[in-house]
Formats: structure tokens, sequence, C-alpha cells
């Protein structure tokens, strides 16, 4: 334990102003009774009050014997309000009081203030404060500080005990627990898909069951029935072991600030219900961030494993340049050539579709390709605004020939075979998982 700081308590301060205030009374006592006693008791206490101050100082310059003990999970979530247990143990054979504050990270607000605790001699006593985590990432607590009175009370001396501890904070899941718009139909053929891979029924073979009315004779087993005297059918299941590829946009696009996060956190947060829903499925998962750098996570598979992808995207920002779309999807071809889904997840404008168009023909070669585009409100918002200047009708109109010209671009990237969607922010979960969902459902892998 280091000493951090020394400071004047209250009490040395009144008593400093009560010398200063004696050195203009006094005197003037002596004018009053043609006396030069008065005159000297200021300059008495002046020394007086330093030598009692060093004295002090002298005799508390010990650390306070005080054992700590924090309890806080490794593991936190971004925006949740989170306790930590604190236990103070007075080893020392003397009552201790003390105020004290925790080294925490700048991102984090402190929802709780510290305390002032007292301690009689060996006692121990358990605090909690709480925090909450502002910013995704690795963060550190540094340590505690202990601010205690001097033996006669004349200074307050911080004390600094490095305990540091290591924390990731996660995307806050239960932000995004709201999965009322997942039902899996989605009509692919309005979103672009125009060519049909289909391999047998999509499906996978599952069991032989007894035939239910309605259902189509192309299910029916006819050795099977005639083996058992009775109508039997063949059940199936959704294709497993398929692979989906995602490929998410993290350049400055994705910094775009929609409430309280951005694209990025809206992205990632729907990311990680889409991987639990694809590896609960069956189906393996590939994640690539691309940005001024390239994250790749490969081959993901089962349920179980959902942490990783957490692990490897938890402390990942936007960056502040252009994504290079071309660049990304020729990195992912030669990582993975097998036919996948790839979707691809992004912010986009009317100058990226060029570029995208042609990334998009490099992945055709191979996979089946959903582009997944963050629609930003601002058009919206122009719509709805009462034009009463020529400046507003000027950004009216160059809103309205840009949301066309987007639109132009999506009919080009779907007259390709491009599955396109675009969708809010706070959609982008339910259009995420709908499309995979719907794509497994079609059989078009």
């Amino acid at each position: 334990m280091s000493l951090s700081s020394v400071r004047p308590s209250p009490l040395f301060l009144k008593i400093a102003a009560i010398v200063l205030l004696s050195t203009v009374f006094l005197p003037w006592l002596d004018s009053l009774n043609n006396s030069q006693y008065w005159q000297f008791l200021p300059f008495a206490f002046g020394v007086l009050l330093v030598l009692v101050a060093l004295s002090d100082w002298v005799m508390s310059r010990k650390a306070p014997q005080i054992a700590l003990k924090r309890d806080l999970s490794e593991i936190l979530s971004l925006y949740q309000n989170t306790a930590v247990k604190f236990a103070f143990a007075n080893r020392s054979d003397a009552p201790l009081s003390f105020w004290w504050k925790e080294k925490t990270p700048d991102h984090w607000q402190l929802v709780t203030e510290t305390a002032y605790v007292t301690l009689q001699a060996n006692e121990e006593c358990e605090l909690s404060y709480f925090v909450t985590p502002q910013k995704r990432g690795a963060a550190t607590i540094g340590g505690t500080y202990l601010r205690v009175g001097s033996f006669i009370g004349l200074w307050q001396l911080t004390w600094f005990k490095p305990y540091p501890s290591e924390h990731k904070v996660y995307p806050n899941f239960s932000a995004i627990t709201d999965l009322s718009g997942l039902n899996g139909n989605l009509n692919l053929r309005q979103s672009g898909l125009k060519k049909y891979n289909m391999r047998g029924a999509g499906m996978d073979f599952l069991q032989l069951r007894d035939y239910r009315e309605g259902e189509a004779l192309r299910q029916v087993d006819w050795r099977a029935s005639s083996r058992f005297n009775k109508l039997i059918s063949k059940e199936f299941q959704e294709e497993k072991n398929q692979h989906i590829l995602i490929m998410l946009d993290a350049g400055r696009r994705m910094r775009v600030q929609d409430d309280d996060l951005s694209y990025f956190e809206h992205a990632l947060n729907a990311l990680i219900l889409l991987s639990f829903t694809a590896l609960k499925n069956g189906d393996k998962l590939s994640i690539q961030s691309f940005g001024s750098q390239t994250r790749w996570l490969n081959q993901v598979k089962g349920v179980q494993n959902v942490s990783r992808m957490l692990h490897h995207f938890y402390d990942l920002y936007p960056d502040t340049i252009s994504s290079d779309y071309i660049g990304a999807s020729q990195e992912l071809m030669l990582k993975h050539g097998k036919r996948s889904l790839v979707l691809l997840v992004s912010c986009l404008r009317d100058e990226d579709f060029d570029e995208l168009l042609s990334a998009v023909k490099l992945l055709q070669d191979k996979h089946l390709v959903a582009v997944i585009s963050i629609q930003e409100p601002i058009y919206q918002d122009i719509e709805k605004h009462a034009i009463d200047e020529l400046d507003e009708a000027l950004t009216y109109a160059s809103s309205t020939i840009l949301l066309r010209n987007i639109q132009h671009n999506i009919k080009k990237l779907q007259h390709q075979g491009v599955i396109c969607i675009q969708t809010e922010a706070s959609g982008l979960t339910s259009s995420l998982i709908n499309t995979y969902l719907s794509i497994k459902k079609a059989g078009f892998l």
C-alpha cells in the first residue's frame, strides 16, 4: 500500500483560520490595554500549530492495516447495472475510520457512491457498490483508495492499495431478447432469389411414422406400408451440418448512432442470436469482420460453443475508414470455397453499390449470397418534415434522389440473384434470423 496524497483536514483549516484571525484582533487588544503581550500570541499559536501538525504527520505515516476482498464476475454486460461486493477487515488493535473508493475504468459509471466505514479492532464488514459499463471490451479495476484521518486529526491521508482485477464487457443480452418478429417466413422471391438450387426435398430423412390425413402421397413409403399393412410416411428434418458464413462490416458506415447503440452494436447483437440459432440447428458458423482489421472465426459448431463468437468479437469496434467489399470477398473465397450461405451485414449507401455488385459476383461463384442492409431513418424523417423553406425543398429533393438510387441498386442486386433485405437497426435481429430460417426451410443450400 502506497501513500497517494495528503491534505489538511477540516479541523486543521479551522484552527489555521482562527490563528490568522488572531493576528488581526489581538494587536487591537494591545492598543486598548497599552500592552504588547497580545501581539506575541498569534506567533506562538502559529508555531504551536506547525509543531503539532508535524508531530501528527510523523505519527500517522504508517499505512492502515486493512485487508480487502472484491467479488465481481469476470464477465459483465454492456449497460447492465452490476453489484460489486467488497469486504474489509481491520487487522489492527485500534478502531479505524476511513472513506474508500475504487479505481474503476473511465467508461464505467458508478451508480452508488462510496461510503464512510468505521471498523473496530479486528472487525470485518461487507459492503457493495454498483457499476454500469458503458463500453464493450477488456476492462481493469486497478485498486482501492482509502482515505484515513491522522492520529490527532489534522491531516487526511489517501492510501492506494493495488488490487487489479481483469474483466470483459460483453453485449447486453437483455436488450435483444424480443424475438416476437421471428417466424422464419420470408418471401425470398420478392427479396431477390431467382434461381432455386434445391437438392431433392432439401431435407434430411428423420424417421418412419404412421401416415397422417392430409399429407402428400409422395411422403408415403410404399415398401414399409406393404410390410405393415398400413400407410407409413417418411418424416424429414431440416438439413444439418450446413455452413453459414457471416461478413460483418466494421467500417465507418457502422459507426452511425441509433439511440443508445451504434449500427455496429445492433449488428453484433443480431449476430449473437443468429449464431445461437444456427448452432442450435446443427449448422456450422464462420464469421469474418472487415474494415482496417479483419477478424476471422472459422467453423464453430455446437450451441455450447457460442461463447467462442462472443469472446472473439466482444472488443471489436468499427473503424473510421470505408470498408473494402471486394477485398473482403476475395479474402473470404480464399478461406472458404465450399458452397455456403453468405450473409453480408452492412449499411449501404448509393456510392457503395458498384463495388458491392462486383464483390457479390465474386462470391456467387461458390455461395448463395444474402445482403442485409441497415436502412438509415434520415430519409423517412425528411419525408415527414414539412417543407416551408427553399433549403428544406432542396434537402427533400436530394433525399428522394438518393433513396431512389438505393432502391434502383437493390433491384440490380436482386436481378443478379442476390437476396436483399433492408431493415431498420431495431429490426435487424429478426430480419437476419428470418432470412437464415427461410433459406433453410426452403432447402436452397
